[in-house]
């Protein structure tokens, strides 16, 4: 194993509330409960991140940043891990008609994370894998932390301003405080409450386009995981890429400093420059988008990812043009400029090819 300094970040999600959920239960069935709810965040976090080791109530996990190109993603894959911890709990105590107190306490439970960006080193030590360095110290000291004493929160993802930095994130509305360690000194750290998050997530409508009324649909393979393939579908700058100079991508507003319902980006084609707005946003599983030139609505789309038993993404792309023309001879008009004149299949195979070379490269 190499000890070579790696640059990257490092994630610990900490179930919170176990010691005490442990203390006044049965350790058979409070056992059975950890093991399925530590199950399902690992599920979900290894879909980007490499499993480190479980600490206890803890999962800790990394990621070298140049497999980072999108710096969304690390706040999305938290985001969806706590709805999936979430609704896990809630399936949980509903399958189960034991009254006994480990299964009566599920919901007293909950999920925080903490993010950082630094320097490790991963050594071999005969059969044990470990992962050492000041930054590893500091990730894991910051779970001692003065959050819930400052606001009341049980359930946040914790971000070190040096981790915003490198993602490239300014977010709003999130809460600055220092916490301070001995021999590592001052570290400012941004907080959002998961319990908020979880309450907009679930309850923001879904707009989905169905695809038996969209007019146009397409499907394409990528040999890469839906996390991978999201960013290739929806980061501006790699669009870029795969589209070949046929269109300019920008990235357009973000209300809430990073990609979500009501950000949008602009497209510069010829003369004309078109804005997508984000209607709805489930990271790694879909999203839909209203396009507008000009002040006019001219296309709807969901771009929805479908994950492949290979590790692949099946990604569907359901499209809705509005132009004065009934669907009978809309459908066939669209067909042909997308695909006979724009050739936007290419682009989608073009997107599918560079998500492989470059997740091969970094794999």
């Amino acid at each position: 194993m190499s000890s070579i300094t790696q640059h990257g970040y490092l994630v610990i999600a900490d179930i919170s509330g176990y010691t005490s959920f442990l203390a006044g239960t049965e350790l058979e069935h409070s056992h059975e409960i950890l093991s399925d709810l530590l199950e399902a965040i690992c599920e979900k976090i290894e879909s980007v991140l490499t499993l480190h080791k479980l600490e206890g109530d803890a999962v800790f996990a990394y990621i070298p940043e140049s497999k980072v190109t999108r710096g969304e993603t690390i706040l999305e894959l938290m985001e969806s891990t706590y709805v999936t911890f979430r609704d896990k709990q809630v399936s949980m105590k509903r399958a189960t008609i034991c009254t006994c107190n480990a299964c009566r306490n599920i919901p007293t439970l909950d999920l925080k994370f903490i993010a950082h960006h630094g320097d490790y080193v991963i050594q071999q030590v005969r059969d044990i894998r470990e992962m050492v360095g000041t930054d590893v110290n500091l990730a894991h000291r910051l779970l001692k932390n003065h959050v819930t004493e400052s606001t009341g929160w049980r359930a946040y993802m914790l971000i070190t301003e040096r981790c915003l930095d490198h993602l490239k994130l300014n977010l709003q509305n999130a809460h600055a405080q220092l916490e301070e360690y001995e021999h590592l000194g001052e570290v400012k750290t941004y907080t959002i409450d998961l319990h908020q998050r979880y309450k907009e997530l679930t309850e923001e409508r879904r707009i989905v386009i169905d695809e038996k009324d969209a007019d146009l649909v397409l499907q394409f393979d990528f040999p890469t995981p839906p996390a991978v393939t999201w960013e290739w579908m929806q980061d501006p700058l790699k669009r870029n890429l795969w589209m070949q100079g046929h269109v300019k991508w920008s990235i357009g507003d973000r209300p809430r400093g990073r990609a979500g319902r009501g950000a949008s980006n602009h497209c510069a084609h010829g003369k004309s420059v078109s804005t997508e707005v984000t209607l709805d946003w489930r990271p790694f599983e879909y999203s839909t988008i209203d396009s507008f030139e000009n002040g006019q609505k001219k296309m709807s789309e969901t771009i929805r990812l479908e994950p492949l038993p290979n590790g692949g993404t099946r990604v569907h792309d359901a499209m809705v043009m509005y132009m004065p023309l009934p669907r009978f001879l809309r459908r066939p008009l669209i067909r042909f400029v997308l695909l006979r004149q724009l050739h936007y299949d290419q682009f989608l195979k073009n997107a599918a090819q560079m998500a492989g070379d470059e997740y091969a490269k970094v794999s």
